[in-house]
């Protein structure tokens, strides 16, 4: 089993959080780095439970400091602009004084089982389910409902991971509250407002709207989609409390977000219904240049923090699925549309087993090697890689890094590497899913 192991070594500014006053001062906390609990002051391990296939990593943070987001007010004022600045106060007040009771909360509802459903339920929100799970609705007949997916998570997050970095507000502290979680690195984010929580708000409300607007679904089939609809937001924005990831104002801030970002895409849809993006060359352009133009004037935060290279991925993702419905209507190549909705059993697997494995060979196989390959020595891209400390392991420090920039390199790169993956699903799946059927089975 692997444990958690938390890296601390000697550090003139780090916060003992024994003397951190949990209502919200950490002013007052002793910043002398003198506790070293080997005796020696060489590297300590914080380990509460060990991480096996049914209980997930459950850790507290030693040091207040290397979550980034619990400097003292006095951090954040002198790298923010004064109007940034008053902006986080206002915001603050609404989330320093929300772990002692988050913890108590969390305390009472602590199960075995309720760990276990919790962080994995959390997996509905990962980059590994929206890759396999995204496209799933094309292979059957539903590529409107996959457009609005898309657009609805992938603006979320977008805005979400935003407002994260632009607000650095902390999430529960930790000590008091426990994060339970199978990925540290999302414990490493700002909190305010949850992206789990817009994603799951918007295509709540998706799934609402289309189940009852649809003259094909039956009744049956809408209670069972409402069903399914409310507990997988529940499970969602609940869980985030659980495992002391989000405050009530994270969530109440990530619902309007999801909510916004569903209400835009409904609007404009219908605006634009009579829109034919095949009838202009130029619109692929556009779309990626729109797409880089938000990455790359994306707020910086003031620490190390790992979501934005969410938002990469996601409007990556936008952009290929709008360059990749350009290129079906402007050249006519529709195959994607012979995916009609079937409950063929033979026909379903078929188109299944070849997505997913047409999608999972880009994107964990060949994306990569060959993106950066044409970055580097086809389009003379300088290797600036090590300006992303965001994978690295956590420093031998008492507290986390402070933001020095983003890689340009690595956020063109996982730009096209997720822009394939609508290409991978729209274009390249439904011809070789024809030829399986004419030739194999």
């Amino acid at each position: 089993m692997d444990k958690i192991v938390m890296q601390e070594c000697a550090s003139t500014s780090a916060i003992d959080i024994s003397n951190i006053d949990y209502h919200g001062d950490i002013s007052n906390a002793n910043t002398t780095g003198n506790d070293n609990d080997n005796g020696n002051g060489s590297t300590t391990i914080t380990t509460i439970r060990s991480r096996s296939l049914s209980n997930p990593n459950e850790y507290t943070e030693k040091y207040s400091l290397l979550d980034p987001e619990n400097h003292p007010p006095a951090h954040f004022k002198s790298r923010m602009t004064s109007f940034r600045y008053n902006i986080r106060s206002t915001f603050a007040k609404f989330v320093n004084n929300q772990s002692p009771s988050l913890a108590k909360w969390q305390s009472s509802h602590r199960s075995s089982f309720n760990d276990f459903f919790f962080s994995y339920s959390a997996l509905l929100g990962s980059h590994t389910f929206y890759v396999l799970c995204l496209p799933l609705p094309c292979y059957f007949g539903l590529f409107e409902f996959t457009r609005d997916t898309v657009y609805i998570i992938g603006y979320s997050i977008y805005i979400s991971g935003l407002l994260k970095d632009y607000l650095c507000l902390p999430r529960p502290r930790s000590p008091p509250v426990h994060r339970i979680t199978l990925s540290e690195y999302t414990a490493k984010e700002y909190g305010a407002p949850s992206s789990h929580t817009a994603n799951a708000i918007g295509v709540c409300l998706l799934i609402l709207q289309w189940a009852f607007t649809s003259h094909t679904v039956t009744l049956n089939m809408k209670i069972i989609l409402t069903v399914i609809a409310i507990i997988y937001c529940l499970t969602l924005t609940l869980g985030r409390i659980y495992c002391g990831m989000h405050g009530l104002f994270d969530l109440i801030s990530g619902a309007i977000v999801g909510l916004i970002c569903f209400i835009i895409r409904i609007v404009l849809k219908y605006a634009f219904m009579d829109f034919n993006c095949g009838d202009f060359f130029w619109y692929p352009l556009i779309s990626m240049s729109w797409g880089l133009f938000i990455l790359f004037n994306h707020p910086e935060p003031i620490d190390v923090c790992p979501c934005f290279y969410d938002s990469v991925a996601f409007i990556g993702v936008i952009s290929g699925f709008e360059l990749c419905d350009w290129f079906i209507k402007y050249f006519g190549f529709s195959l994607i549309y012979s995916f009609d909705y079937t409950t063929d059993i033979v026909v379903l697997s078929r188109r299944l087993i070849v997505g997913l494995l047409v999608t999972v060979l880009w994107k964990y196989v060949v994306a990569k090697p060959l993106i950066y390959t044409v970055l580097f020595n086809v389009l003379g891209f300088e290797d600036d890689r090590d300006l992303d400390e965001h994978d690295d392991p956590l420093p031998g420090e008492h507290e986390c890094k402070i933001f020095k920039g983003n890689s340009n390199v690595n956020i063109v790169g996982r730009f096209l590497i997720y822009g394939g993956i609508p290409m991978s699903v729209l274009v390249i799946s439904p011809v070789i899913v024809t030829v399986v059927a004419e030739y194999i089975y």
